[in-house]
């Protein structure tokens, strides 16, 4: 009774696995390593494509991101900062899938010596994005976490010089 019982168990399982529907499979579900050519590796990363503006209050300043799909391995964005009428800040921005990692990239002319400061994709939930670079010496971390209304809240973390630190933004998608 006993190995007819396990045969039976055995054979529902198997059956049970032999559906044919896949299930649906995103790039936070498996490992970089594990990214095929037949899965859009930058799908999850897709949906900041478009324009967006700061909606956060500042007498500072307003910001600005944009962001454009080239071909399946890459987005390029530009973010900039206005005040007053003039342009305060600038940087390059891009999101590409590399050696089996999704990573994100940022280039301001005046830092660095204008050289790219790449920041790893972290695995997350389907509405938010986490990247980061534990050695660059400000941001560590680039977190944007989408909410009901399709708005991305924006956090910059990390250490600088012994102080933690945090720039916060609300872009919302321009019409």
């Amino acid at each position: 009774m006993m190995r007819v019982l396990d045969y039976s168990l055995v054979l529902a399982l198997l059956l049970m696995g032999c559906t044919n529907t896949p299930p649906k499979t995103t790039l936070a579900d498996i490992a970089p390593t594990e990214v095929s050519v037949e899965l859009d590796p930058l799908a999850d990363f897709r949906q900041l494509t478009g324009a967006w503006t700061d909606s956060t209050t500042s007498e500072r300043f307003q910001s600005f991101e944009k962001w454009t799909a080239q071909g399946d391995s890459l987005l390029t964005g530009f973010g900039y900062a206005m005040a007053n009428g003039d342009t305060v800040f600038i940087e390059d921005l891009k999101l590409e899938f590399t050696q089996g990692h999704v990573v994100y990239s940022a280039r301001i002319d005046s830092q660095n010596n204008g050289a790219w400061v790449p920041f790893t994709a972290q695995p997350s939930g389907p509405d938010s994005l986490v990247f980061e670079n534990p050695g660059h010496d400000f941001p560590q971390c680039i977190t944007y976490v989408k909410d009901s209304s399709g708005a991305w809240d924006v956090a910059v973390t990390g250490n600088e010089n012994g102080s933690e630190r945090i720039e916060r933004f609300r872009f919302r998608k321009e019409k």
